[in-house]
């Protein structure tokens, strides 16, 4: 790839961030500040701004080893967008929105898995002594408070009923996705921002279980989406300065061999 085309690139994803910054957590502060929701009309904005960053970064590194992790995280981005756009804009919608929004995040998390999978493999951690046991451990941990939250929050509610089999389904998704990205963070410490992002994804979705299960109790569920999109940024950027090491790390490692 051409050298100015990869600066440009690299450039414009730092613009991204900054867009993201300005969609997401300066209109959540400024809601807050001036008491005004109306602010809330450009948070899925900032959804469209992470899935432009992953997919230049896709198109960056998607030749390097760890390219298809790059493509399928920016794939996963990319259906986590569709549920935000299905959620915000009551004009696309033709069915109850969890209906559209739980098959389209659990396609998004089944990426996710591709790629964490995909890394793993190819930079061998799943190779190590210790990794079926953390990964087991993670598992555990996430799916007992997936559980735990579900049968808190959504089984005792009278919101929503049809959807609750739905809700579990996805909790089982989310926290397998959960439990995968803090594995691979524990192995490699270029994805803790991945994994430290989907942990706050599935922080996220208790908030928003108890905005939509148990009436938005004392505004709790108001901070689903600060939570959700920092964690967002998190596996996208975590995912960019990851694919960055790993291509430094290869010219590196090129030239010390031709030396």
């Amino acid at each position: 790839m051409n050298v100015n085309l990869r600066q440009s690139l690299k450039w414009a994803i730092r613009i991204l961030w900054l867009a993201w910054l300005a969609l997401l957590p300066g209109t959540f502060i400024a809601a807050v500040v001036t008491g005004q929701s109306q602010w809330s009309r450009f948070w899925w904005m900032s959804s469209v701004a992470l899935s432009l960053a992953a997919w230049t970064n896709g198109l960056l590194y998607c030749r390097s080893r760890i390219g298809l992790f790059a493509i399928l995280i920016a794939v996963g981005m990319s259906f986590g967008t569709l549920a935000d756009l299905y959620g915000a804009f009551s004009v696309m919608r033709f069915t109850e929105p969890l209906a559209m929004i739980i098959p389209l995040f659990s396609l998004g998390h089944l990426a996710y898995i591709g790629g964490m999978l995909a890394v793993a493999k190819r930079l061998q951690l799943a190779q190590r002594p210790l990794w079926k046991k953390a990964l087991g451990s993670f598992i555990v941990l996430y799916g007992l408070m997936g559980l735990g939250l579900w049968m808190v929050l959504v089984y005792p509610s009278n919101d929503l009923p049809h959807m609750h089999a739905a809700v579990a389904f996805y909790t089982v998704v989310l926290s397998g996705i959960a439990a995968l990205m803090a594995t691979v963070a524990c192995f490699d410490r270029r994805f803790l921002a991945v994994g430290t992002g989907g942990a706050l994804f599935f922080m996220s979705d208790a908030f928003l279980a108890v905005r939509l299960f148990q009436a938005n109790w004392h505004g709790i569920g108001d901070f689903c989406w600060i939570t959700y999109g920092i964690g967002q940024m998190l596996i996208v950027y975590g995912a960019i300065a990851a694919s960055l090491s790993e291509c430094n790390a290869g010219v590196s490692a090129g030239s010390a061999h031709s030396a």
